[in-house]
């Protein structure tokens, strides 16, 4: 699970910002609020689910992006040369530097505490080559017999290993086939290293991001295909979305699968005379369409564990089903394997202590020097744990507004 991610001089992101997914002491007015939402892990109480609020352009979907590229470099940085620089994307009103953006991951993985993370750095006096840009720093900190003790720590092209806790660092080749653009953690991990492979497959793996069109409707149409099309059917009547049957249907020289859904037909005085056939993509809603894609991805992460992360989550739902969408997640009968959510937001109605918990409402906002800041409701003085949360954060009682002028310009006299 993951317990922090911190992320700095990232697009909007100056100065390091830090979400953190442990919960605090705080108590809720109706206990099962607390019970649902927590989950409690080999001694660690983490929260599985937080949303994030704020103004538009105020960086909530930059710490999204900036997720996503703390994944990718591990994912990808070591096969790919040129992605570091096609990817980066530094904060373009700091003072110029060469520091180039910070990302660190806290996880629980298998009862074990791991902090790993890296830094950026770009070459501001030479041409622009792709592929130049590297990495200044990479660290990866973990469990000794005691407290944390680093594990290794990269210094640009030196590393340092701890040959105690970290010997699958050793006897493989980085001094000579390491890239400064390649990350050293997904190094070990191609040459079998079991920690570094640990915390690569989670975060490659377990770490799942709604706008990711390549898997588009991949994992639901996998369960159709493999004998639980009534899991997607029962998802679907459950949303309010009734369909007798579902199946896939591969067309075209690529096999491209598209998706049929049966529906009932009626005639004049409502009874059922028959069904017919709807196509997913071309019959039904964007809201139909972005709910299936969902079943598959929240499925696999209720069974087997993980995060997933939505950009805007209330597009296209009505409040009521986002509300439904939530609380699986707040269901440890569903929720079977503490699956996480991260999401950002801007419907209110699921601002409700009901729901959640104050630190599990986070906001954006920009600083006077135009960077994000990003604080829990936790951190605010003086608000109830019962309080309405939605009607304090709409008379501007959190900050995280925006600052609206009338629209309306005003009427100038041209002097003749």
């Amino acid at each position: 699970m993951v317990i922090q991610f911190s992320i700095g001089n990232y697009r909007s992101f100056n100065e390091i910002q830090t979400i953190n997914f442990r919960a605090t002491g705080l108590v809720s007015e109706d206990k099962s609020v607390d019970e649902n939402n927590i989950a409690v892990v080999d001694g660690q109480r983490l929260l599985k689910t937080i949303g994030v609020y704020g103004a538009n352009a105020s960086g909530k979907s930059n710490l999204v992006k900036g997720f996503g590229f703390f994944c990718t470099m591990i994912s990808a940085s070591l096969e790919s040369q040129g992605i570091l620089s096609y990817l980066l994307q530094p904060n373009k009103q700091k003072h110029q530097t060469n520091e180039a953006g910070y990302f660190q991951i806290v996880l629980l993985l298998a009862g074990k505490k791991y902090r790993y993370g890296f830094s950026l750095k770009r070459h501001l006096n030479r041409s622009f080559v792709f592929g130049e840009e590297e990495f200044a720093a990479e660290w990866l900190f973990g469990p000794a017999e005691k407290n944390e003790t680093f594990y290794f720590i990269r210094n640009g092209n030196e590393i340092t290993i701890n040959r105690e806790y970290f010997s699958e660092g050793l006897n493989i080749p980085h001094e000579t086939k390491l890239r400064p653009n390649a990350l050293f953690l997904s190094f070990c991990s191609s040459y079998n290293g079991g920690i570094s492979g640990q915390i690569m497959d989670f975060v490659v793996n377990k770490i799942g991001f709604e706008n990711d069109t390549a898997f588009y409707n991949t994992s639901t149409n996998y369960l159709v295909e493999n004998g639980k099309k009534n899991i997607v059917l029962n998802w679907l009547n459950e949303a309010g979305l009734i369909y007798n049957d579902i199946a896939i249907d591969q067309r075209g020289p690529t096999n491209n699968r598209f998706v049929l859904l049966r529906k009932n037909v009626f005639d004049g005085d409502g009874e059922i005379i028959g069904t017919v056939k709807m196509e997913l993509d071309g019959d039904e809603s964007d809201g139909t369409k972005k709910y299936y894609s969902l079943i598959g991805k929240l499925y696999s992460k209720f069974e087997n564990g993980g995060v997933f992360i939505s950009d805007e989550i209330d597009g296209n739902f009505h409040p009521s089903l986002l509300q439904k969408i939530i609380s699986l997640f707040n269901t440890p009968s569903v929720n079977k394997a503490n699956a996480q959510l991260l999401f950002t937001s801007h419907d209110t109605n699921l601002m409700s202590p009901e729901i959640m918990r104050r630190d599990q409402f986070y906001f954006t906002e920009k600083s006077t020097t135009d960077s994000t800041l990003l604080y829990s409701l936790a951190d605010l003085k003086g608000i109830r744990n019962n309080a309405d949360f939605a009607r304090q954060y709409l008379a501007g009682y959190y900050g995280a507004l925006p600052v609206l002028g009338s629209f309306i310009e005003e009427s100038s006299t041209i002097e003749k």
